[in-house]
């Protein structure tokens, strides 16, 4: 009743403000209200139009100049609203996907990066990634990180790595220097009994290209053993030298598997062996000893496994490019194993001054010896040191 009601007060005061009977007064006051009411100017215009019946004779009241005045305000009225919904709409969606391609472009930054850092330092010997850049742009996004190498105290570009996404399609390329990556570190895998004459031929070339380097170089060496060590037995057996260790290669139950073992000799390099960094796990916020507490650099590992383990798509994407297509990812299986077996090494990148490395020699246990990067003397630290890039 109450609609009933404004409606005929409504068309009452239109058709006496059509019949001229409103004051001068009265009418400016009612052209306002027509200007704000949408459901007044709508019936107004329907009047003017003819749509209104019998009433449509009243609209001869008014001049056509004012009848067309009106249906121009009412118009541009409408014209106006469209413009400012419209705009209004677009706006929120923009605002929307602005807000929506930094959140899922943060999201992919945390977990891409921390992925990319593990497949760099699990599946590549010596390696560990240094700075780093982002940019995220309109659901794309794009992460380069540097890679580097210990050889002696100073770490040496390696090239980079680069993660991009558009949406959720992620892609990664690694970018060596001068464009080719010279593979130089080898593990020999003990699958069976130290074979004297076979661990010579491993061996013997790395002590011979040693002795042959001057007492002011260090080098990278990649050694292996004729057993599989927990991080205590190899930190015992290496405390005596003044070396670093820079890589862990650990057995994660695939070498076996590995189509090169069914012959009795299996050598591994980057993108078949698996291990670590051994700087860049993350213990926690207490430091860990250099030389010792291998319980606890055995469950970062395996937590670490486990993460990527958790981040399968990511995981498979970044590090079809980093392993051997034959030798698969198989993360779960890895964790699986290390999980049962515990972490356990049969291999490691030591470096230090070529003298030192020499030493090594006098090691039974070690099977295999592989000489990487060499450089000029930087073991001990200067008292003073920088750089200028070029403006």
């Amino acid at each position: 009743m109450t609609t009933d009601k404004a409606n005929e007060d409504r068309e009452r005061e239109l058709l006496a403000y059509l019949r001229g009977e409103m004051t001068k007064e009265e009418a400016a006051s009612f052209r306002a209200r027509i200007a704000a009411d949408e459901l007044y100017a709508e019936r107004l215009e329907e009047l003017l139009l003819g749509s209104g019946g019998e009433e449509e004779r009243e609209t001869d009241v008014l001049s056509e100049e004012t009848q067309r005045a009106i249906l121009r305000r009412s118009k541009w009225r409408h014209r106006l609203g469209n413009a400012a919904y419209t705009v209004a709409i677009s706006l929120l969606v923009g605002a929307v996907l602005i807000f929506t391609n930094g959140w899922i472009g943060w999201y992919l930054y945390e977990d891409a990066y921390r992925v990319a850092r593990d497949m760099v330092h699990f599946t590549q010997p010596g390696l560990t990634v240094g700075s780093s850049g982002s940019q995220i742009g309109f659901l794309y996004g794009e992460i380069t990180m540097e890679l580097r190498e210990q050889v002696g105290r100073d770490d040496q570009n390696a090239g980079t790595f680069s993660i991009s996404h558009v949406f959720s399609i992620i892609s990664a390329k690694p970018a060596w220097t001068d464009g080719l990556r010279k593979e130089r570190l080898f593990f020999l895998f003990p699958l069976s009994a130290d074979d004297r004459e076979e661990s010579a031929i491993r061996r013997n070339p790395a002590w011979n290209t040693l002795e042959k380097l001057p007492e002011g170089t260090v080098a990278q060496l990649a050694v292996s053993f004729d057993r599989l060590l927990t991080h205590d037995e190899y930190y015992a057996l290496f405390s005596g030298y003044d070396l670093d260790t820079t890589w862990f290669a650990v057995d994660t139950g695939q070498e076996r598997n590995h189509p090169d073992a069914a012959e009795g000799s299996l050598l591994l390099s980057a993108g078949d062996v698996w291990g670590y960094a051994e700087r860049e796990l993350d213990y926690g916020e207490a430091p860990i000893q250099a030389h010792g507490e291998g319980e606890r650099r055995a469950r970062a590992y395996l937590a670490e496994m486990e993460y990527l383990a958790g981040q399968e798509r990511l995981t498979n994407a970044i590090g079809e490019r980093l392993v051997t297509a034959r030798n698969r990812l198989r993360i779960e299986e890895r964790c699986r194993y290390l999980q049962q077996n515990g972490v356990r090494l049969y291999g490691a990148v030591v470096t230090g001054p070529v003298k030192e490395l020499l030493k090594l020699r006098q090691e039974p246990s070690i099977t295999a010896a592989f000489v990487g990067r060499i450089d000029w003397w930087n073991w001990d630290r200067p008292s003073a040191s920088g750089q200028r890039t070029s403006p």
